[in-house]
């Protein structure tokens, strides 16, 4: 299931070991599982692959679950055009000939348009909240796939049975932190509008990206640890943020290719549509198998190994203090003849 204790032992301690001596440890719930072939990706593709039909079927469920979130991101431009509609600002005041005198109500309507997108954005919350729903049943589907078991829809929603609560309070605070990026860049925005000074609002902003930073990388190593084992909450929190500080490396690669690449496609219309598209076929599959068979990466090459070697060292102590008993016995009897 994990790799042998001998070639762990016989390599030296680096930052990662040392930091995660600290674990809880233990077996996760699979039973008699072999341990991956090939690297990550590889074991993402085959899991991808050769469940694609019912992993799709479970994605498109999910997508009812993502609507309001979709709903908001394809409604808000248009409610802030028929907001500024509404307001009849006037954005001609003091140009050109018989126009003198007027008034000009641009900075109020981009103080408005800000102020409207705090106030609207505010809605990701619950929309990640109602996603978090979803995802407990795909993470289920998910850790069965990567451990090479055949699912089918029902699981889907035996996974949302036994761990909607983890996933609807962690998907949460996604959206909370999500939000707090957004609100830190318009709220920027507004204050450089306004004319007031907004110096500290970079402080915010770096602030707000670095908490976002650290609860993605958290939630790289939590996330598929919530089925994965049967360890108290506490315990899973703990072991995700030792992960998390450990392979920083390989979590910086991940953020950068499952955050950034959205992120680069939202600037244009078509790409956008592109990404939607994307993601009502096999998006949310993509992601959450991907994110599980990094936790299967991780259970292989580091927790498992770590939980051979203590069960390793209890043996050996154990043998160690029964020879020693054997040898004071006999010690013992010697005496007495």
């Amino acid at each position: 299931m994990a790799k042998t204790v001998n070639k762990q032992k016989s390599e030296k301690q680096s930052f990662a070991l040392r930091v995660l001596q600290n674990m809880t440890l233990g077996n996760d719930l699979s039973i008699n599982r072999s341990a991956i072939e090939g690297s990550m990706f590889r074991h993402w593709w085959r899991t991808f692959k050769f469940n694609y039909g019912s992993l799709v079927l479970q994605n498109l469920i999910c997508l009812l679950f993502a609507a309001p979130f979709i709903a908001l991101l394809f409604v808000m431009p248009n409610l802030e055009q028929k907001w500024i509609a509404d307001n009849a600002f006037n954005f001609v005041g003091d140009l050109g000939f018989g126009f003198i005198g007027g008034t000009n109500d641009t900075i109020l309507a981009v103080k408005g348009i800000y102020l409207f997108r705090l106030m609207f954005y505010s809605l990701i919350i619950p929309c990640f909240t109602l996603i978090g729903v979803a995802m407990s049943g795909l993470f289920y589907s998910s850790r069965n796939v990567a451990w090479g078991a055949k699912i089918k829809v029902r699981h889907f929603f035996r996974g949302i049975k036994k761990y909607w609560l983890p996933y609807t309070i962690a998907f949460t605070v996604i959206g909370v932190v999500a939000y707090g990026v957004i609100a830190s860049i318009f709220g920027y925005l507004y204050l450089v509008a306004s004319g007031l000074t907004s110096w500290y609002m970079w402080f915010v902003m770096i602030l707000a990206c670095l908490i976002a930073l650290v609860v993605i990388y958290f939630m790289l190593q939590y996330l598929p640890m919530v089925t994965m084992y049967n360890f108290s909450n506490k315990d899973k929190i703990k072991n995700s943020t030792l992960l998390a500080v450990a392979l920083l490396l390989a979590e910086t690669f991940l953020t950068i290719l499952f955050i950034g690449l959205p992120i680069a496609f939202i600037w244009s219309s078509l790409t956008k549509m592109l990404l939607l598209a994307t993601f009502g076929l096999f998006g949310f599959v993509a992601y959450t198998t991907a994110i599980q068979c990094f936790g299967v990466y991780v259970a292989d090459n580091y927790t498992q190994v770590l939980y051979q070697n203590m069960l390793y060292t209890q043996e050996k102590e154990r043998r160690k203090a029964a020879n020693e008993g054997r040898k004071n016995n006999n010690k013992n009897k010697k005496k007495k003849r």
